[in-house]
């Protein structure tokens, strides 16, 4: 067999597999997931005019997941760096077809396009620490989040600032307020891993306490990065400061729901049901209104266990 589908294969073997740990029959899996991947498309689409920006916005996080150096380094010595590159384009590409079948969908031509570009781009992207050289970043002081977050997402963080400088270059008010919301997703994947179960035994906290100075860290780390690109925007964008500020808000909430689902799910991984219920928040903020006291109430009980 090709190792090309010999790799697609094994990749949906093990995705069936891991459905199939969480208690979740498979086949519903493969119904409901793009039936809510649509409903949640159209549903963002509705809601806001710089739906297109957000949309790209996701694809590339999602994209930022095959961009590990130690996984390309391990697939470019499995496979051979001709058939290592084709791999990559294919894995991108299939990542983000559907996002780009949607914005061709909703007659936003060019982003769908671009989408196709960030994914033929990505291929030559690598994140996280490839060296003995360690980027300096801010964060270091407090718990590792962030601070490994930040150096393996650097490409997209800087990318977004970009669009921030041509937003307000441009007068593109709706493209700066999604470049705030653009940032807070990538310092919500920071938490998309949990770390060895002794991390969280070194704090002589109990469970509310720990949640609440993970929170704490969570907001004062996000403001670092989201805070000059609010007051830029609202500077610039002076007349609709409010809008800026709401748009500011929710994106704290959902890092905030980001953080207690890694904690409900902790010393494991948020699972499908849990992530669609945090994408749903996402197109529909009230939601996080409900979502956020759930999780909570999910973490809580759940660091209680394990403190």
């Amino acid at each position: 067999m090709d190792v090309i589908p010999y790799f697609f294969c094994l990749q949906a073997k093990r995705m069936h597999r891991t459905i199939s740990d969480w208690g979740i029959y498979p086949l519903f899996v493969y119904i409901s997931l793009p039936i809510l991947f649509v409903a949640a498309s159209v549903a963002l689409f509705q809601r806001t005019l710089h739906a297109p920006w957000i949309y790209v916005g996701v694809a590339g996080v999602v994209l930022l997941q095959w961009c590990d150096v130690a996984r390309q380094r391990f697939l470019q010595q499995l496979f051979g760096r001709q058939a290592y590159f084709c791999l990559r384009f294919l894995e991108n590409t299939v990542t983000i077809l559907p996002f780009a079948f949607f914005l061709f969908y909703e007659g936003a031509v060019w982003f769908a396009w671009g989408a196709l570009v960030l994914a033929v781009l990505a291929v030559f992207v690598r994140t996280g620490n490839s060296g003995p050289r360690v980027l300096r970043t801010p964060f270091s002081r407090e718990p590792f989040e962030f601070a490994i977050g930040f150096r393996a997402s650097i490409f997209w963080v800087l990318l977004v600032y970009l669009l921030l400088v041509i937003a307000i270059y441009v007068n593109n008010e709706n493209l700066s307020a999604a470049t705030i919301v653009l940032m807070v997703l990538i310092c919500a994947s920071y938490y998309g891993r949990s770390e060895p179960l002794f991390y969280a035994w070194i704090y002589p906290l109990g469970p509310h306490a720990f949640l609440k100075l993970k929170i704490k860290t969570a907001l004062k780390q996000v403001s670092l990065l989201v805070f000059p690109m609010a007051v830029a925007t609202m500077i610039y964008f002076s007349d609709n400061w409010l809008a800026i500020l709401l748009v500011l808000v929710v994106g704290c909430g959902y890092l905030v729901l980001a953080v207690l689902a890694k904690y409900a799910a902790f010393p494991g991984s948020v699972n499908l049901p849990q992530g669609m219920v945090m994408a749903l928040s996402l197109v529909l903020p009230p939601l996080l209104l409900v979502t956020i006291p759930y999780f909570y109430r999910r973490a809580e009980n759940n660091i209680l266990r394990i403190l």
